[in-house]
């Protein structure tokens, strides 16, 4: 079961002491999504609809309904059988409702199902499965540990959560203060607060260490036509309150004060797996990484300037949220939007925070403000605003558009840092001098600067090393931490002499990523080899990075790290259990298999390389990783006709990893099968165009097929990804004469 604390600092039954003095503030709080973030399930409480309602589920009826005031949900289980399970908790309010079972003790898991809170007529009020392509192998099917609250939501849906797990017994004893996100999630402990109001003199700054309001009330255009704030700046803590739900993150403890977010969280860049390559939100990304984007954020906006930070509800209705500020003469005017007034256009979200849709329902507005650039769309790939309601028109029709209306505007065209990330994200040659102008310009918000740091991982040089050296000076930890990923592509001598200071940083996520990081100082030769006292600050630094993994020991990649560390400092036993508690505890984590799969591999046992990967293909026989690294096994034993079955599945369920497809090709044409390799090169090549190895085998496939247009457009290409080589010219001239001496 999970524990409420009896002796909380500031819990639920506290509200009353609020409300003596904040009867509004609890109030509007009791009407709000944190006030109803999770809750006991009841037919009160509930939103779906539990009168014997059924839904197809792999092809059976699941069934909602009550048995007198206990609620069930009646599924298969993971035999196929029909099982009644009690629902436990609700969670979260609307445009859906999610429910809880308890799995084990102490372990809540969600169903795969969700009500629809939205009104019948937007489509709503029905059951509906939320992840219907989930199998039982995927990390979020409603059995595996991304459909787990102790470990995926809780810390965000109740107050002062503690998640509890052992690892010996494999349960979790979590506990929390508040069932829901009461007022101590953002406050605080309150006694002082309460002595305060009590007439204690001797308390200061109304009991509160940090002011979390709004840093100040609002902002208006001068002279110049720059927005300024009307009253003084005040520091605020707010974001970094808001930041510790709403920022995508990785948490490395039990939180603790409501303020301290970089000191328990590592909050996500802007990376190609979340964001496009202009900052728009593309996976769920929860507001921060976005508005830490925007010139709003670099003005000083908080969130409640424009939220009412106990309601979360906007404090002003649709365009007036931006007119307290703006102009309403300027933007609510056909001639800036370009829209009919109140109709689909005319309203600052519809260009301004274009929505994606989320949990098939929810639809999340991106907070970072942008202007909407389909140029960039034509450069780029990303969305725009325009077209993302014009779907029958192009992005050269939508930058038409806006040229018309703005003529004299200069946002089209101009240099963004979509161009830098996207020439990074794709290996164009000249990525790494495009990533150091954003990396180095104080005109682009940190989160951007350290993004493009962050990508430097793969465009290492002089250029990085400068911009390194400077983030890990930065006061800002974002930076610090991209310095980390950056630093990563050095030799570990250069990465000691980049990083070594962040072993004494302020903030314990950036203190394990650079022990980490620096690992292998530990196994240098004498000449190399760090002095006592550095050692014992590595060390320390390698014991909290540990301490890390075992708060997440309740997931395979914790051990599955602790794995990688042991094997860097040549203790391979220990790496082996680490990876064989990996696979304990999380069976379907198959980097947990593979990995051990290579400790054999390295003692020269293909025999038990071979039966560890088969091992996790009897666990997900679509497991991209497993089969490639079976197939290679193969390919070391010289049965590579056998080896082709599994690569050929390696790209079939990883269809977007060039690095496999390439493999796959070559091991085609080693079996001389040389129109099949080159119909795998071709799929590489289009997933990453700038990798010359592709490009090199593609012209030399073609030479020997005689096709010599072919093969020299692949080595002209070739010769632009690296420019200057000697060779590579030598081939492009050898190419023509084959060519003019064709018959």
């Amino acid at each position: 079961m999970i524990l409420v604390s009896l002796f909380s600092p500031f819990c639920l039954a506290d509200e009353a002491a609020c409300a003596n003095c904040h009867q509004q503030q609890v109030n509007d709080w009791q009407g709000s999504h944190h006030f109803h973030a999770m809750g006991e399930a009841t037919l009160d409480s509930v939103r779906g609809d539990f009168s014997n309602q059924t839904i197809e589920y792999q092809g059976e009826q699941a069934r909602f309904y009550h048995e007198g005031s206990a609620l069930f949900i009646a599924m298969p289980n993971l035999k196929g059988e029909m099982t009644p399970y009690p629902v436990v908790n609700y969670f979260g309010y609307e445009p859906l409702q999610q429910y809880m079972f308890e799995m084990s003790p102490g372990k809540l898991q969600f169903f795969p199902f969700a009500w629809d809170t939205r009104a019948k007529t937007e489509g709503g009020q029905r059951w509906f499965v939320l992840h219907p392509e989930q199998k039982p192998h995927d990390e979020f099917h409603w059995s595996q540990m991304g459909q787990n609250w102790n470990q995926m939501c809780a810390d965000c849906h109740s107050t002062n959560f503690v998640k509890g797990f052992d690892l010996d017994s494999n349960t979790f004893k979590s506990s929390y203060d508040a069932i829901n996100v009461s007022c101590a999630a953002c406050h605080g402990n309150a006694d002082k607060h309460l002595a305060w109001a009590a007439g204690d003199k001797d308390v200061r700054n109304k009991g509160y260490e940090h002011y979390i309001g709004a840093k100040t009330p609002l902002f208006r255009e001068n002279d110049e036509g720059l927005m300024r704030a009307i009253a003084e700046i005040k520091p605020s803590k707010q974001i970094e309150v808001c930041a510790s739900c709403h920022s995508r993150r990785s948490q490395t403890s039990d939180r603790g004060a409501p303020h301290e977010f970089f000191e328990h969280y590592q909050p996500s860049l802007l990376t190609p797996e979340l964001y496009h390559a202009d900052g728009q939100i593309l996976d769920e990304d929860y507001v921060w990484g976005s508005f830490m984007q925007s010139k709003m954020f670099a003005a000083g906006v908080t969130c409640s300037n424009c939220h009412n930070p106990h309601s979360g509800e906007l404090k002003l209705p649709e365009n007036k949220t931006c007119t307290q500020c703006h102009s309403a003469e300027t933007f609510e005017s056909t001639k800036h939007h370009g829209h009919k007034l109140e109709t689909t256009g005319s309203y600052c979200v519809d260009c301004h925070m274009p929505a994606t849709v989320y949990m098939q329902v929810d639809a999340r507005r991106d907070h970072s403000f942008k202007v909407p650039r389909p140029d960039l769309t034509q450069q780029t790939g990303v969305p725009n605003a325009c077209n993302g309601c014009h779907q029958d028109q192009s992005p050269a029709w939508a930058k038409n558009q806006i040229e018309q209306w703005h003529p004299n505007a200069n946002r089209l065209g101009s240099e963004h840092f979509a161009q830098a990330f996207f020439a990074a994200d794709t290996q164009e040659p000249n990525a790494d001098a495009k990533l150091t102008r954003i990396a180095q310009n104080v005109s682009y918000p940190d989160i951007v600067r350290a993004s493009a740091l962050a990508r430097m991982e793969q465009t290492p040089g002089q250029n990085a090393v400068v911009a390194i050296m400077r983030s890990v000076r930065d006061q800002d930890p974002i930076k610090r931490q991209a310095a980390i990923t950056a630093a990563s592509a050095y030799p570990v001598t250069d990465r000691w002499r980049m990083l070594n200071s962040l072993l004494d940083d302020t903030h314990a996520p950036i203190r394990v990523e650079a022990a980490r990081t620096l690992t292998a100082m530990l196994t240098q030769p004498p000449e190399t080899a760090l002095s006592k006292a550095d050692e014992a600050r590595l060390n320390a630094a390698l014991d909290e990075y540990r301490q890390v993994q075992h708060y997440q020991a309740e997931r395979g990649f914790s051990h599955t790290n602790l794995g990688n560390l042991a094997q860097e400092l040549g203790m391979i036993k220990n790496a082996e259990n680490h990876y064989r508690d990996a696979i304990d505890v999380e069976p379907v984590f198959i980097p947990a298999y593979v990995n051990l799969a290579d400790i054999y591999r390295i003692r020269g046992n293909e025999a038990k390389v071979q039966e560890t990967l088969k091992q996790a293909l009897a666990v997900n026989r679509e497991a991209s990783a497993a089969h490639y690294a079976l197939a290679m096994s193969l390919v070391r034993q010289g049965k590579k006709d056998q080896a082709i079955a599994h690569m050929q599945n390696a790209v079939t369920y990883g269809s977007t990893n060039a690095s496999f497809i390439y493999t796959y090709a070559l091991l085609l044409q080693d079996r001389q099968r040389y129109n099949d390799a080159l119909v795998q090169l071709r799929r590489a090549y289009e997933l990453t165009p700038n990798n010359p190895d592709i490009s090199y085998s593609l012209s030399q496939l073609y030479i020997g097929a005689k096709q010599y247009d072919k093969a020299l457009l692949y080595a002209k290409k070739l010769a632009e990804l690296v420019p200057g080589n000697e060779q590579i010219s030598q081939m492009i001239e050898q190419i023509k004469t084959l060519k003019t001496n064709q018959p």
